[in-house]
């Protein structure tokens, strides 16, 4: 490892940290005039836009890591990368649970994932390519005497050189292959899509893996199922209702006989919350099956189950069925029918009120006659942008003053194939989870 050397230090002075302080949070509306008041205290126009970049980046983050994000240094390509707290702290106890006490973070960005490690009890080794981002994730661990900070290309790495601060072997890795691509002179990044394309790719992760050592790695939650490793658990998650991430999980940080698993966070910014998780020890290709809860598909009846995205995602849809006595409206769509309400964290239930027409006179006349003012359209399989949809049915629709909003719920959807096919539109009423 001798081609690794610590992190140098950030660039900020005092005084600008203290301007950065000075002006979060940062307003667009307040943007001009602190530029001014910026370039009256003698800041030149580059540190002025550093300054204000910074305040920005502070207030955009304090939706991820709370007040922590105030005395953070942050690069726009980290931010959008970053860890969630809430999501980082579930990572850490994930090892912490399985008796580690030292992580090794390859590729570490920012350090989100390092600061939870290390909030966690974790000594934290954090590895970052750039040197730039390595300065600012050794400020952002200031305070945690057991982290050190290098810079290097991880790919490069030898494990046996791999030691904490106290000189002792790194136990555990995290990985959090940079699947963004900031091109030449732009503000912002470029999704990637090719697993081999990521920084490091998938094939050099399977090679540490292959090595034994415990392993987590964050990947984005659209990563094909094909291309998931043999031998490690892969865990969806949702946070607040949004998926955020696909982690898989090797060898003793691997849960025995989990192959799948979708686990569904609250919206808590930063405190871990599992409201519910589901698992299966088998693989699946497709959307909802596997050998073990083969999808049964049934008719509309009075209850409509969406399920978490993560669930989705996980192909975890037949054995949420099983698991809440309900059946499939399509073989290849993740909405599920019940006779009666179930009580579940990994869906959203509703309550079937009619069935429309999916055309677009016979539901202007139904937002009419019902005088509904707000509408939520949700849909699986049709071809329909909910958005404009809404925008149509609602046009010429004006709510009376001082009158109270009536909104409801449209969900769409295909029940059947070929030339069996329908398209619905069916009013549902969401129920408290």
């Amino acid at each position: 490892m001798t081609s690794f050397t610590p992190a140098p230090a950030h660039p900020f002075s005092e005084e600008l940290l203290a301007a950065v302080r000075e002006f979060t949070p940062y307003t667009a509306d307040t943007a001009l005039a602190a530029a001014s008041a910026l370039r009256s205290k003698g800041l030149s126009p580059e540190e002025t836009s550093t300054v204000l970049t910074q305040a920005k980046l502070r207030t955009q983050a304090s939706s991820k890591f709370g007040e922590r994000a105030a005395k953070m240094l942050l690069t726009e390509a980290g931010y959008e990368q970053a860890t969630r707290a809430a999501v980082g702290a579930r990572h850490a106890q994930r090892f912490v649970d399985a008796g580690i006490s030292s992580v090794a973070d390859l590729g570490c960005g920012i350090g989100a994932d390092s600061l939870a490690f290390a909030a966690a009890g974790l000594a934290v080794t954090a590895v970052e390519l750039d040197p730039a981002t390595a300065a600012f994730t050794a400020h952002n661990l200031q305070g945690f005497e057991t982290t050190k900070v290098l810079v290097g290309n991880v790919e490069e790495v030898q494990l046996e050189n791999l030691n904490t601060v106290l000189g002792q072997p790194v136990e555990a890795l995290w990985l959090d292959p940079a699947r963004r691509e900031v091109e030449s002179g732009a503000t912002t990044s470029r999704r990637l899509f090719d697993s081999e394309a990521f920084s490091p790719p998938l094939s050099f992760v399977e090679k540490l893996a292959a090595t034994g050592i415990p392993m987590g790695v964050k990947m984005g939650p659209g990563l094909p199922h094909e291309h998931i490793p043999e031998d490690c658990e892969a865990e969806w998650v949702s946070h607040g209702g949004s998926v955020v991430e696909v982690v898989l999980w090797f060898n003793a940080l691997a849960r025995p006989g989990v192959r799948r698993a979708a686990s569904v966070l609250s919206s808590n910014p930063l405190e871990p919350e599992l409201l519910g998780e589901i698992t299966s020890a088998l693989d699946s290709p497709d959307l909802t099956g596997t050998h073990e809860h083969e999808p049964i598909v049934g008719e509309l009846s009075n209850y409509i189950a969406e399920p978490d995205g993560a669930v989705v995602r996980s192909h975890l849809v037949s054995d949420l069925a099983h698991q809440l006595g309900a059946q499939l409206l399509d073989e290849k769509i993740a909405y599920l029918t019940l006779d009666a309400p179930a009580e579940t964290t990994l869906a959203q239930i509703y309550k079937v009120q009619q069935v429309l027409s999916l055309q677009d006179k016979a539901l202007k006349r139904w937002v009419k006659e019902q005088g509904i003012t707000t509408l939520t359209v949700k849909k699986r399989g049709v071809d329909i942008v909910p958005e404009q949809l809404r925008a149509k049915l609602l046009a010429g629709v004006k709510k009376k003053k001082g009158a109270a909003a009536v909104p409801a719920t449209l969900i769409l959807t295909r029940l059947g194939s070929g030339a069996e096919s329908r398209r619905l539109a069916i009013h549902a009423d969401p129920m408290q989870r």
